[in-house]
């Protein structure tokens, strides 16, 4: 499955709110602007690190009120968004020095005999990813001009938003992440209102060039009777923006060789690695799966040897992940299920195996890509066998071997 967000998908979340707001409010026929604030969170699934909250903050200045009939204009917002430490994780992650994109915001106006969504298309501006540690994510755009029908009290509320972003690294090119998309949702109870403001009846506080033959039911100059809705500009007392910490979900399959070089031999190896990472850490666990195997050896160098193998994993595995590398430590029992000589059956039964597991260390070779995989390597030593049957002590000290090697493909699971 193609990952699909954010490692950064809170980025444009206010901008993009934002925008929808502003732009309905400037323009002829309005009184003087005021600087309006609005602190949201909102949850993003991310690629890697799975949902996130995102913290962000819209500013802009919008007049208290507006004419029947008036043009809004368009009005220039700024938001500032402050991306978490895991997400800059996971970008670094990947390899990405920079971020940016595009975003739909949902927005709702009511207004007297009125209820109207709009959506605002934005872009973000590219933005350096820093090598840790949160980090803030500026915005700008404007919105599509509206007119009112109706006088009366009229207000924005700000709601969910959808991104499409583009993580790159430093010389431009995309990650493997590639454009990912996010549908970001508002964390719930919060004040989502970014403005009220008062829709006037025949141009607000310039008066019209002929002067009405009756008189208005409703003097233009009166203020509402109802008490003033506007938000307070202070952030809602939200809970705070920490990510969740259920880990980052990497599946891989497996395929390489092991050299064992006291039997002269080569085994193939298959089978896959599930891992629940911590980016905020750089730490991993993980299940090991290993298929069952076979090999033909050369025990002193000329009896031909045909063993069965099977690998039963004791306990999780454990290691590091830092960008471009990872670390790998598990344990396991080395298990000889069945033991030809001369295509002669010696062995067969699943108690031949070392009297402890058997440890594996292993290391990325070259760059490893959490999203693609990459070879890791490494060695491990085998103890005497014991429980093989009548020849165990046969068969025992030439399994016993130090130096013995793994080369693995990771490859990502789709």
């Amino acid at each position: 499955m193609k990952p699909r967000n954010t490692v950064v998908a809170g980025i444009t979340a206010a901008a993009a709110a934002g925008l929808v707001a502003a732009g309905l409010l400037a323009g002829g026929g309005s009184s003087s602007a005021e600087p309006v604030s609005l602190t949201l969170d909102y949850s993003c699934p991310f690629p890697l690190i799975g949902n996130q909250q995102i913290k962000t903050v819209i500013s802009t200045d919008l007049p208290k009120s507006i004419a029947v009939g008036q043009a809004s204009g368009a009005i220039k917002i700024k938001a500032i968004t402050t991306v978490p430490e895991t997400a800059t994780q996971g970008l670094t992650l990947v390899g990405a020095t920079t971020v940016e994109g595009t975003a739909k915001a949902a927005s709702t106006v009511t207004a007297p005999g009125l209820t109207l969504p709009v959506n605002v298309p934005i872009t973000v501006a590219k933005t350096p990813v820093p090598a840790s540690g949160a980090f803030d994510v500026p915005a700008e755009g404007s919105a599509p001009s509206l007119t009112f029908s109706q006088p009366g009290q009229a207000k924005i509320d700000v709601g969910n938003l959808t991104l499409a972003l583009t993580p790159r690294t430093a010389d431009g090119a995309e990650t493997g992440l590639g454009t990912f998309d996010s549908a970001c949702t508002l964390a719930p109870g919060q004040n989502t209102t970014l403005h009220t403001f008062t829709i006037t009846s025949g141009g607000g506080s310039t008066p019209p060039t002929t002067p009405p033959t009756t008189p208005p039911t409703t003097p233009p100059t009166t203020p509402p009777t109802t008490p003033p809705t506007t938000p307070p500009t202070t952030p809602p007392t939200t809970p705070p923006t920490t990510p969740p910490s259920n880990g980052v979900k990497v599946n891989y399959a497996i395929k390489g060789t092991s050299v064992l070089k006291s039997l002269n031999g080569t085994v193939a190896l298959g089978g896959s690695f599930n891992a629940v990472a911590d980016l905020a850490k750089g730490t991993y666990t993980g299940d090991l799966a290993l298929d069952d195997t076979s090999g033909q050896f050369k025990v002193l160098g000329f009896l031909p040897v045909e063993s069965s193998i099977a690998f039963k994993p004791v306990g999780q595995a454990s290691g590091t992940v830092t960008t471009g590398s990872i670390t790998f430590d598990g344990k396991l029992d080395v298990v000889l299920t069945s033991i030809k000589l001369f295509g002669i059956p010696i062995y067969q039964g699943d108690t031949c195996k070392s009297p402890t597991p058997t440890a594996i260390k292993l290391k990325s070779t070259g760059t490893f890509d959490v999203l693609k995989g990459g070879k890791v390597a490494g060695t491990y030593n085998l103890a005497q066998t014991a429980d093989c049957g009548p020849l165990g002590a046969f068969i025992g000290p030439f399994v016993a071997s130090s130096g013995n090697t793994i080369d693995i493909d990771l490859t990502i699971k789709k």
